[in-house]
């Protein structure tokens, strides 16, 4: 196999008479992927909070108040209120409204998550902006450009003094960036997903359009000729795109990312995709990104580090692709997270992946999170009063 490092990079130029059956088979793979996402996400989400009511119902609690406090602990549950309750202690607006006496165990988990004010759907799925093929257009050629310049500014940089310490450029050899396509025709169905996150994990979402886009609000009160019209709209297209090339050259979160992202991966271009939040901290917990990378290789031979086989990861890691890398906001990475590393070679593999979060929490790792959700410095076991019932509880939940 070639080393892609000992020639420029280009794009493959498909076949004549086969480009169109491929981009119809890798549409509706893409189609195909995302439907099976929010199916799989809402199922979890559901199961999730139904198996939580059965736990708590397996405590033989005596009352339906310590009930309705033990289930207030998961995140959005604080939105509910059982209309025996007093209004002016519960402190919340647009609260999820339960009929007085109604049992925990009987509480109808779909109408619940019809109704949670979140703006993070819990299907997972958030409804494309980018809504004709002009606009991903846009949105290729920006990503494009800003990311070509990015593998360019380090091929500059081999003419000064290089910190032998970079971990992030390993080699500065003139590269060319392919487009990524299969990114447009993910923004063709979704604008990103999210994980509600119930469990408060602090997961990050992927949202690699961000808000760039035409909302619903915005065309809820035209007409179809008015629509058209807005989308085609060349003074909002372009400041729509000078939005996404300042948010793809947003200083801070490029330095995350030369910072945080995993250590044993050669990256040439890249942007931070979204951030999970620690609640109690209010600093970042996980990112998300989309980058131009391949596993870094020379050298490993030294220490062994990123020779631990028993690992998933995504299978090509070795060669340069666009990847999907989901990483710990701390400098020692990669991140081991449900089952492998966090880093895949195709956006339906990374949402396949994403949905999976429930197969891979046990009643242990439940209790760890909410240790962690509450600054606890140790990981221990018992379910103890100062854990769950603590000042940041008291004061939350």
């Amino acid at each position: 196999m070639t080393d892609a490092k000992d020639k420029k990079m280009s794009p493959t130029t498909p076949m004549a008479g086969s480009a169109s059956a491929s981009d119809t088979n890798a549409d509706e793979t893409m189609r195909l992927a995302i439907a099976r996402f929010r199916n799989r996400m809402a199922t979890a989400n559901q199961k999730f909070l139904q198996d939580r009511i059965n736990e708590i119902e397996g405590k033989g609690l005596a009352t339906e108040e310590e009930k309705r406090r033990q289930f207030r602990q998961y995140k959005w549950m604080d939105y509910l209120q059982w209309d025996d309750e007093d209004s002016e202690t519960c402190g919340r607006r647009d609260r999820i409204r339960i009929p007085q006496q109604t049992p925990v165990k009987d509480l109808h988990i779909p109408a619940v998550l019809n109704a949670l004010p979140s703006y993070d759907p819990t299907d997972g799925v958030v409804l494309p902006l980018l809504r004709t093929e002009q606009w991903r257009q846009m949105y290729l050629d920006t990503v494009q450009r800003v990311c070509q310049r990015q593998a360019d500014a380090i091929v500059a940089e081999n003419d000064e003094e290089i910190d032998v310490a970079c971990n992030f450029h390993k080699d500065h050899r003139s590269m060319t960036i392919p487009r990524c396509d299969e990114l447009a025709l993910f923004l063709k169905y979704a604008q990103g997903v999210v994980d509600v996150d119930f469990r408060r994990s602090g997961i990050a979402p992927f949202i690699p359009a961000w808000s760039i886009g035409v909302t619903n609000e915005e065309l809820d009160r035209l007409d179809e000729g008015q629509r058209c019209d807005k989308l085609a709209d060349p003074e909002l297209l372009k400041r729509e795109q000078e939005g996404l090339q300042r948010e793809l050259e947003h200083e801070l979160s490029n330095d995350s990312l030369k910072a945080c992202v995993d250590e044993d991966l050669e990256v040439r271009a890249g942007f931070i995709t979204g951030i999970g939040c620690n609640q109690l901290y209010e600093c970042p917990e996980w990112y998300s990104a989309y980058v131009y990378c391949r596993l870094w290789t020379e050298g490993d031979e030294d220490d062994g580090k990123y020779k631990d086989e028993d690992i998933q990861d995504a299978t090509n890691i070795r060669d340069w692709g666009w990847r999907v890398v989901v990483f710990h906001a701390e400098i020692v990475n990669p991140s081991v997270l449900y089952g492998r590393k966090a880093r895949f070679n195709s956006i339906p593999e990374f949402l396949d992946w994403y949905a999976s979060w429930l197969d891979h929490l046990d009643a242990r790792g439940l209790l760890s999170l909410r240790r962690h959700a509450v600054g606890c410095e140790t990981d221990c076991e018992s379910d103890c009063e100062d854990h769950v019932t603590g000042p940041y509880y008291a004061e939350n939940f």
